[in-house]
């Protein structure tokens, strides 16, 4: 198990990181309907940013990423993801095991941070995923009851998916857009060796949620199905 690492060594940023205007907010559904639904009565989500457009039903125990407004405080929902309880299958006296979602403000060769002092041990994400920054996760983590020390369990994309044969739609240097909705750069993208996305290919995308300019995920793998000439 990795320890977070935090300069202050005081565990602020659980449930909930008062240091950004971004939050995780665990919460059951209380209203729904065909295209929208409330959380804790509270919250407002419409359907579109469920996490793979999973079933939900009123009771549904769910986690929730909201961007709060500043100015009038009202919570914009971001993600909707749904959970079950019991979460993990063990016993509450061995640990207690939370999740949050949270969102990476930076990425080094060793480090993964989700604030300005907040950090974790690349090696925790497995596979071939390369984070990057805006990217959403989903944390699990546990406190060590009776000290400050705050320890991650795991740490994976929130959420995953393929969407097959779409346009890319804009190239700007090494970065670009799919399907007008989709970010990419090419730093941090997995491609077929030799190949260079080209403006207006058609190509199968593998896309995790992150925040980016205008855009609410970015492709971390693509495969050219009919290539621009």
């Amino acid at each position: 198990m990795s320890q977070i690492a935090k300069k202050d060594q005081l565990p602020t940023w659980v449930a909930v990181d008062h240091n950004s205007k971004f939050k995780s907010i665990r919460g059951i559904v209380t209203y729904l309907c065909t295209d929208y639904g409330w959380i804790n009565e509270t919250i407002f989500f419409s359907v579109d940013v469920v996490c793979g457009n999973a079933p939900l039903d009123v009771g549904m125990d769910v986690l929730a990423f909201v961007e709060e407004d500043e100015t009038n405080r009202a919570l914009k929902t971001i993600k909707v993801k749904p959970i079950s309880d019991p979460i993990y299958g063990i016993e509450p006296s061995e640990v207690d095991k939370r999740l949050c979602i949270k969102c990476i403000t930076a990425a080094t060769r060793d480090n993964i941070y989700i604030s300005k002092e907040t950090f974790f041990p690349i090696q925790l994400l497995s596979g071939a995923f390369r984070p990057f920054r805006g990217d959403l996760l989903l944390i699990e983590y546990s406190i060590n009851w009776g000290t400050s020390n705050i320890k991650i369990h795991s740490a994976s994309p929130l959420n995953s998916q393929y969407m097959d044969e779409v346009c890319v739609t804009s190239i700007d240097g090494r970065n670009g857009v799919v399907d007008d909705i989709v970010f990419f750069t090419l730093d941090y993208l997995h491609t077929p060796p030799g190949y260079t996305p080209r403006l207006y290919d058609i190509v199968n995308v593998i896309v995790v949620d992150s925040i980016q300019p205008y855009c609410s995920c970015r492709a971390v793998s693509m495969t050219p199905v009919e290539m621009v000439y």
